[in-house]
């Protein structure tokens, strides 16, 4: 019996995949305030994205021979990437309302731990990114 091959993306799928009943439907629960609507634009394009990469990650991924794995893993790749896109774009985005500030804390509460322990970009990633800007967010930009 052959033994599948452990990856980072398999690691990192299984703690994905045991917490895909905590991924939101919304961001928000609340109509997105006209004052954080960009922000509410992307947290949804950020959790759209991270829907699919869990619904990906939970069905069998195709054997690195089939002629549809290409296809598969650049469709995985995108996602990635559109995720890692609306997570830089949030940290730009300044929140104004407690729901931006919780949409961007749920972000923070979500990826931060796996980008910290698998990370290799140092303080510059993203995810720290929008950690920093959560902050600024929390904190009235006087920092």
């Amino acid at each position: 019996m052959s033994r599948p091959s452990l990856s980072r993306r398999g690691v990192l799928g299984a703690s994905l995949a045991a917490t895909a009943a905590a991924v939101p439907a919304v961001a928000s629960s609340c109509p997105a305030p006209r004052l954080d609507a960009l922000l509410m634009d992307v947290l949804a394009r950020y959790w759209q994205a991270e829907r699919a990469i869990l619904a990906m990650e939970a069905a069998p991924e195709p054997p690195s021979t089939a002629p549809e794995y290409l296809a598969w893993e650049s469709k995985f790749d995108t996602l990635i990437a559109a995720r890692a896109r609306a997570i830089d774009q949030m940290a730009d985005i300044r929140a104004i309302t407690a729901e931006g500030r919780c949409g961007k804390a749920q972000i923070v509460e979500r990826c931060l731990p796996s980008s910290v322990r698998w990370g290799d970009g140092g303080l510059d990633t993203p995810e720290i990114r929008l950690a920093l800007s959560l902050a600024r967010d929390v904190a009235g930009g006087s920092a």
